[in-house]
């Protein structure tokens, strides 16, 4: 044997552990979070159904302001907006920012509330471009509509806050469909405990549930295995992810569908960030390094009870686009909060957190297509065994099903969110299509995320709140 063919024999054996052991550390630390979850919803079930007797805390509910960021053009608009004064809880208000050239969406929301042009005192307590006019409707008191110089959805964002009159803000897209007291249920984190300065919530797909008045009244999964693929891999992530790193505080990742914050501490950071590809992804790590910096008492919990779905893409191609524009999102979110990582008094969030969202979820699609084209390609030129072929499947796709049946398993037995035991088994189904043939394919779709933007991040990660004056 020659002194090459020893040294190919170790770079080929030495890359098979390296990938087997990046599969059985990626599914090992879920199945710890998934753990995690089950031990903090076990000690929650006993409070629950006291804390959510629907009078129990009248009159001492937190105001919120709700905030409908619009950057497209979207035809559901006006009556998404029309259910958000259904929903169970006595004081809120609802500010729609309109963020668009055209006027489709302005002028679908005069028609469907009479809206009338309102001079009203703008206070730019965070950087947001010039407000154009503000709208009030004669029928709906609670309801301000902000028609503003397009700027992006994290302008938008500061925009409504900016307008906001109430100590807690809600951003809710209008592509969400919700439950009547979602916003009832999201909120009293913030009653429990008084450092808590976010909260997001579990993410569920609506595809094929029966929506009334914009308010989900029953969940089931529609006849696109697509949908289901997703349904899985949402289930996944919340439980077997995002609750996990919530128990410690050290939860990096919410949907931007429905979520909340306390809005002196959203101001104190200086709003979101308006370049950002996904400005609440961005907000959360910027929160978390601002407050770790100064060694504050903070908290941003996560509600994983059902009160959020989504209508997820039915198609290859939308599904692909989805994913590369989660995959940006979270991408831009750490590179610009790159001083999280082992900054002072990081703690959990900066020195555990950090490095395993950044190698699991923004570098993870990478590795997994470099680890399975490493596989099948050796054993095509007879360089793997086809027993570490084997060995290799069932590490990265056979114990991924596992996880994925645990998370399953978990919202079948606690929040029951499918009605139907068919739902149930068409997840268990799907969850071994998901690990072992959709995931693999749809991590093409994250590549295009790890490129570099062409903005100057070294500059915006140093984003600071702002003077009050008047800006373009």
């Amino acid at each position: 044997m020659t002194l090459s063919a020893i040294d190919t024999g170790i770079i080929i054996a030495s890359l098979e552990w390296l990938f087997v052991g990046y599969f059985l550390f990626l599914h090992g630390s879920h199945t710890f979070l998934a753990a995690v979850s089950v031990n903090s919803l076990r000690l929650r079930m006993e409070s629950v159904a006291v804390k959510m007797l629907p009078r129990l805390s009248a009159g001492y509910e937190i105001p919120v302001s709700i905030i409908v960021p619009v950057s497209e053009p979207t035809q559901e608009l006006a009556p998404f907006v029309q259910s958000l004064f259904g929903l169970d809880y006595p004081e809120f208000e609802v500010i729609v920012v309109i963020d668009t050239e055209d006027s489709e969406n302005l002028s679908q929301l005069q028609t469907a509330f009479e809206l009338v042009m309102f001079p009203e005192a703008y206070w730019r307590q965070v950087r947001a471009r010039t407000v154009h006019s503000v709208y009030r409707s004669p029928r709906l008191p609670a309801l301000r509509v902000l028609d503003k110089k397009p700027g992006g959805p994290g302008d938008a964002i500061n925009a409504g806050i900016n307008a906001a009159r109430y100590p807690i803000v809600c951003i809710a897209h209008a592509d969400s469909v919700l439950k009547r007291d979602s916003l009832r249920r999201l909120v009293p984190y913030f009653l429990e405990d008084a450092s808590t300065i976010g909260a997001g919530t579990a993410e569920h797909v609506a595809n094929g549930s029966f929506i009334v008045n914009g308010f989900l009244e029953r969940c089931r999964l529609s006849g696109n295995p697509l949908v289901w693929m997703q349904a899985t891999a949402s289930l996944r992530r919340d439980l077997c992810s995002r609750y996990g790193w919530a128990v410690p505080n050290a939860m990096l990742t919410i949907s931007d569908r429905f979520c909340a914050f306390r809005k002196e501490a959203v101001v104190q950071v200086g709003g979101c960030l308006r370049s950002a590809v996904n400005p609440i992804l961005e907000l959360v790590a910027r929160l978390h390094r601002a407050n770790t910096v100064i060694d504050r008492r903070y908290r941003i919990a996560f509600l994983p009870a059902p009160v959020l779905w989504r209508h997820m893409p039915s198609t290859p191609a939308a599904v692909c686009r989805g994913m590369a524009s989660e995959h940006s999102g979270l991408s831009d979110a750490l590179k610009v909060n790159r001083d999280l990582f082992w900054g002072r008094n990081s703690g959990l969030v900066g020195r555990l957190a950090f490095p395993f969202t950044k190698l699991t979820e923004v570098a993870g699609p990478l590795i997994e297509l470099l680890a399975w084209t490493f596989f099948v390609a050796g054993f095509a030129l007879d360089l793997v065994s086809g027993q570490h072929l084997v060995v290799f499947a069932v590490c990265a796709a056979g114990l991924g099903v596992l996880v994925s049946w645990l998370a399953i398993l978990i919202d079948a037995f606690v929040f029951r969110t499918y009605q139907s035991a068919g739902s149930y088994a068409l997840l268990l189904i799907s969850a071994i299509f998901e690990n072992a043939g959709f995931r693999q394919l749809i991590t093409f779709c994250a590549l295009p995320g790890l490129r570099p933007r062409a903005a100057d991040h070294a500059g915006m990660r140093k984003q600071r709140p702002v003077e009050r004056r008047p800006t373009d």
